[in-house]
């Protein structure tokens, strides 16, 4: 069941088109594979730091809402907004020049921890997915784990495909291609919304 969670809040990671997406691509283009993995670990380093914070700085309070139905309600309808503002997003244009206006650094690894850390959005992500997931869940720790490093996993995996092939995700996400992409993320993430609202409300 853990896994069945964190596949697509993995893929809804990696896809999410936020500065690490493009400056990922960026970086693979322009200054290599090894450059963008570096990238990419600092990113999931400020992920792994976003979850111990949202976890596990707040666990005293998941335990005393856990199994309530308000909660299972509240987080539904914050999955169901987080969906349809990705599918909202699928309608304007999205050009990946524009995106890439970003100061290079030396350190790659420091760069796409500082992108995805000083993001407030990523931290509110990570809230929100660990209110909801923890009421599913039962907030037992060591599922809570399973399902972090299984998102965490399914998010690098796909990442390195999309550093692999670089040149023709930047071809493809251009345009219509990204748009596509974040109209399915957000019609997944409000189905999985009012998954979450009928499992509180009949269970």
């Amino acid at each position: 069941m853990e896994i069945l969670y964190a596949l697509p809040l993995g893929i809804v990671l990696s896809f999410a088109a936020g500065p690490v997406f493009f400056v990922l691509i960026e970086t693979a283009i322009n200054k290599g594979r090894a450059a963008a993995i570096s990238l990419d670990i600092g990113a999931i380093l400020a992920d792994l730091a976003f979850i111990v914070l949202a976890y596990w700085g707040s666990h005293s309070l998941l335990e005393q809402m856990k199994q309530s139905l308000w909660l299972g309600i509240v987080s539904g309808l914050a999955v169901l907004v987080f969906g349809g503002y990705y599918v909202l997003k699928s309608r304007q244009p999205l050009q990946m020049t524009q995106a890439l206006e970003i100061t290079r650094k030396r350190f790659f690894f420091v760069k796409g921890f500082l992108l995805n850390f000083l993001n407030i959005g990523v931290f509110l992500f990570w809230l929100g997915t660990t209110v909801t997931i923890s009421n599913l869940l039962d907030n037992q720790e060591e599922r809570m784990i399973l399902f972090y490093a299984s998102t965490l996993g399914v998010y690098l995996l796909i990442d390195l495909f999309k550093i692999y092939f670089a040149h023709r995700f930047k071809e493809r996400l251009a345009g219509r291609g990204l748009r596509l992409i974040e109209k399915i993320m957000g019609l997944a993430l409000m189905a999985f919304g009012l998954y979450i609202i009928l499992r509180a409300v009949l269970s």
